[in-house]
């Protein structure tokens, strides 16, 4: 816990940094990157105590569910099904690279199956050392995902609008 002010110093400050530099999610992952360099770097650990990553989730729900509009409800349910078959298709291929790591020696099962379908880093990461798992290890495959989603999503979300602008055929 003694890491705890300067490894916030240095994540905030990471996550300030590029979010002014305009990088896509940028205080979040800012914040992130800055936050595990401070934990390699060999200082005193910084860990947030229990009840303030509770907090956080709690704050971070509200806001989604703070941005819910009624008129949202028929698009919801008009890709309802859609994402019903996203969602198998997450679970499916998480399961084949699963069974591929397992096979390799690379991860448990557990861990494998944790790290590779979709969730949030920590709750995954939490489930996964419930279930026999390494937390840490589930955590750190999170990490790569967010982290290369939030730079990558904006430019090819650009990139689709600017497709379906063009027309069929263009």
């Amino acid at each position: 816990m003694q890491g705890l002010g300067p490894g916030l110093l240095v994540a905030v400050a990471a996550g300030l940094l590029a979010h002014h530099l305009r990088v896509p999610g940028g205080a979040v992952v800012g914040a992130m990157v800055g936050g595990a360099l401070y934990n390699f770097s060999g200082a005193p650990r910084a860990e947030l105590p229990g009840w303030a990553g509770v907090s956080i989730q709690l704050l971070v729900g509200a806001m989604i569910g703070f941005s819910a509009r009624r008129e949202l409800l028929p698009v919801l349910l008009r890709v309802l099904p859609v994402a019903l078959l996203g969602v198998a298709t997450f679970l499916l291929v998480g399961a084949l690279l699963s069974f591929l790591v397992v096979r390799l020696g690379w991860l448990d099962a557990v861990s494998a199956l944790f790290g590779f379908v979709p969730g949030g880093i920590s709750v995954m990461s939490v489930v996964a050392e419930g279930e026999g798992g390494k937390g840490a290890v589930v955590a750190a495959m999170h990490f790569v995902r967010v982290v290369t989603i939030l730079l990558v999503a904006p430019w090819l979300a650009r990139y689709l609008i600017a497709l379906s602008r063009a027309g069929p055929g263009a």
